[in-house]
């Protein structure tokens, strides 16, 4: 089915009652352009826009999967999530990375990794005690068993460490 074009896009609608003090989320964002991301940069700040991607729950949803290029273009903080067991096969956001980096081959573990730790930290507003191995904070962690050449296989697992 062709989803039909909305004159003015959702996010527009929503930058209106948005407020740059606080930090905004937006979710799944199949259909976010280069030119929506920079439209909330400027309105909202970019420290205080975070795009969360559940790639497993939009691939459920609607098969489809936000065009990542977008978002690395614009330097945008992306975060993983998993949305729900309604629209998802598993809560586990290592598959989430795993089928990030399986439809989207030009990103690297590093990328996907970083938006799956200190960028969800800081967008739930815990980047000062989780998200990093640092001095005074406490992250969880967790070992990522069968990689190959320090990427994720299909075999790939993980098991809480701390």
């Amino acid at each position: 089915k062709d989803i039909p074009k909305l004159e003015t896009p959702s996010v527009y609608y929503a930058l209106e009652y948005l407020q740059k003090e606080n930090r905004n989320l937006f979710v799944h964002n199949t259909l976010s352009t280069k030119e929506d991301i920079k439209s909330a940069h400027q309105k909202l700040g970019k420290e205080n826009v975070f795009w969360a991607t559940c790639p497993n729950a939009n691939l459920y949803i609607e098969n489809n999967l936000p065009n990542y290029k977008n978002f690395l273009e614009t330097d945008a903080q992306v975060c993983i999530g998993t949305d729900s067991l309604t629209s998802n096969w598993q809560l586990n956001v290592l598959e989430e990375m795993k089928t990030i980096l399986k439809y989207q081959s030009y990103l690297d573990f590093e990328t996907v990794l970083q938006w799956a730790t200190i960028n969800g930290a800081s967008a739930l507003g815990f980047s000062d005690v989780l998200g990093s191995i640092e001095v005074g904070k406490t992250p969880g962690l967790v070992l990522i068993e069968n990689t190959e050449n320090g990427n994720l296989t299909n075999g790939s697992k993980s098991k809480k460490i701390v």
